[in-house]
């Protein structure tokens, strides 16, 4: 692995964990998943789930909300979350899947981060009744309550990758004359 791969790895967690401090306050709105998103893209589907693993584990170990290592189940849901993230923007840019210059791009990206946040929501949910023993109703009661307040989890991460997330690529391609996946 090159010096220049592993310098990017590093960058990629540091900006994934303070961006998950500086927005700490903020409900429901997050680019801890945009920035692993981006590391899959640039750096290939290994590393992006590398980089989502790092980082969610740091943010969510040392998080002065609440430390992940007091509730080991929430914390797997979330490094495992968090990784398949970096994992499909790694994917996704092997696969060339979305065209950044077109709405369409935007489009699907957005529905892309939407479905990403979806499962990292849906799993962060699940883990405590789970865990917890609760019977079905009660899961399925769960799940609604927390329906209601991560919509506008969904929400924001759809928006944030169809608007925010081309953009961030578009300049990192032309401005870095990054074509491929870093090495």
């Amino acid at each position: 692995m090159s010096t220049r791969r592993i310098a990017y790895t590093g960058l990629f967690i540091a900006l994934a964990v303070a961006l998950g401090f500086a927005l700490v306050a903020i409900p429901n709105f997050e680019m801890i998943s945009a920035t692993v998103f981006i590391a899959g893209w640039l750096l290939g589907p290994g590393m992006g789930a590398l980089v989502g693993f790092i980082a969610e584990l740091v943010f969510s170990g040392i998080n002065p909300a609440g430390s992940g290592f007091l509730f080991p189940p929430l914390l797997i849901a979330q490094v495992i979350s968090v990784s398949l993230i970096g994992f499909v923007g790694g994917v996704a840019r092997r696969g060339q899947v979305f065209f950044l210059a077109s709405a369409g791009g935007a489009v699907s990206l957005g529905l892309l981060g939407g479905l990403l946040t979806i499962i990292f929501d849906f799993l962060t949910t699940i883990s405590y009744p789970l865990v917890a023993g609760f019977n079905e109703t009660q899961i399925w009661a769960t799940l609604g309550i927390g329906a209601l307040f991560y919509s506008m989890h969904v929400i924001s991460n759809a928006a944030i990758f169809a608007v925010i997330v081309p953009a961030i690529l578009k300049a990192v391609h032309s401005q870095l004359g990054i074509t491929g996946v870093i090495r």
